[in-house]
């Protein structure tokens, strides 16, 4: 037997294990999602769990690189697990795929590891499901892209979740008007997106009024398509006037193919200035405290690794959308019938037949008694017991068990 150690059959902190009716309800989020995203043409990808660190590294903001797990290989490389599947995703398109014909449309369902403050919702190995639309500069690729993160809520049966759409580029529009240095940026960017005119206001102190003005009432500017009429007037110089182009037709494409209900115009949605270049999103559920996806436009992130090629995609957290759920009572991993021992080559025949239709059987391997077996299958929640009586497979019981 093995030494047993203080750590003997624990977890790492920020990992779990699933099982049972939980292991089930997430592989069958995780199938609907796989339903959904290859419905609307998105095709798999499977990249790998480890790569070198500096490929990573390229596109991952400071606080992600910080969180990121590494580790060297025998030869003295840095490498790392993967913190987030979007920049493989570039990798993949910028040194593999850059010369096949555009749009590309991939999807993925995977685990990502970061070493982040454990709560609920939030573990340090997590699951993403997400989407990358590439090649594909236009408003209604942006809008296939928030389309598809509203049905895929609505394929896993998320309720009355919301999907705030922003445009990154009309924040930096209003922001160039202020000769500020870029920390000075980015702490108001910061503030803007804590809604805090208050402390807009306060950082930039001493700065000309009517700038100062116009960013502390961004995090105002949240609603329906009133929204973008009343940001025209404040802001009428192009770049800013482009920005609101975009989400006037990105919401206008949601509305003509029905998805537009659950959409919330948020021009202070200006979180990641400097990964993002155009429209940003994210949806939230109620119970949850933070998005359950986020996602936007990366049109520099696969020229680090080949030729330049716009993009835009967003990932979804499984198990914050879990915990949106709540516990659901399922028999989705339990058998449909329980079979008593036999070696008779027609009963395995039926047996196999059973399977083959598509039902969950399992077949006793310890010969049990009759008595044993419906007590088991009382205790498992199995809700048929069958035998090979007469050349068949027979109920031994009328009623469900249990």
């Amino acid at each position: 037997m093995a030494e047993r150690t203080p750590l003997h059959g624990q977890l790492p902190r920020g990992v779990q294990d699933l099982f049972g009716a939980a292991a089930a309800q997430r592989a069958d989020l995780e199938a609907r999602l796989a339903r959904t995203f290859r419905a609307w043409g998105y095709t798999q990808l499977i990249p790998p769990t480890f790569e070198y660190y500096e490929n990573l590294a390229l596109g991952l903001s400071p606080k992600v690189q910080e969180d990121t797990y590494r580790f060297l290989d025998h030869r003295g490389h840095t490498l790392a697990l993967r913190p987030d599947i979007t920049v493989q995703t570039a990798r993949i398109v910028g040194t593999k795929l850059y010369d096949q014909p555009m749009p590309q449309r991939f999807y993925y369902i995977a685990p990502v590891f970061r070493y982040t403050e454990v709560q609920a919702g939030r573990q340090r190995e997590f699951s993403q499901a997400g989407i990358e639309l590439v090649g594909a500069t236009t408003a209604q690729a942006d809008a296939e892209v928030v389309g598809l993160a509203v049905e895929a809520l609505r394929a896993v049966g998320a309720p009355d979740f919301r999907v705030s759409i922003g445009q990154i580029n009309f924040f930096r529009s209003v922001l160039a008007q202020l000769d500020v240095p870029p920390a000075t940026a980015e702490q108001v960017q910061v503030a803007v997106d804590h809604k805090s005119a208050a402390e807009v206001r306060a950082i930039l102190d001493g700065q000309p009024a009517v700038s100062v003005d116009l960013l502390a009432r961004i995090p105002s500017l949240v609603g329906g398509p009133d929204v973008l009429a009343e940001a025209r007037a404040l802001a009428p110089w192009p770049q800013a006037q482009a920005a609101l182009d975009n989400l006037a037709q990105v919401y206008e494409w949601l509305r003509r193919a029905g998805l537009a209900a659950p959409i919330v115009i948020d021009l202070g949605e200006v979180r990641g200035m400097d990964y993002y270049t155009g429209l940003t999103f994210e949806a939230f559920v109620p119970g949850v405290g933070f998005a359950v996806i986020n996602g936007g436009r990366y049109d520099r992130l696969v020229g680090y690794f080949g030729p330049a090629c716009p993009s835009v995609g967003f990932a979804l957290g499984v198990e914050r959308v879990m915990l949106a759920l709540g516990e659901t009572a399922t028999t989705a991993h339990l058998p449909d019938a329980l079979v008593v021992m036999s070696d008779d080559p027609d009963c395995l025949q039926a047996l196999a037949q059973l399977r083959a239709e598509g039902l969950r059987v399992e077949m006793d391997v310890l010969g049990r008694t009759v008595e044993e077996l419906l007590a088991y299958a009382e205790a498992r929640g199995i809700p048929r017991v069958l035998a090979w009586l007469d050349r068949r497979l027979a109920p031994l019981e009328v009623e469900r068990v249990g």
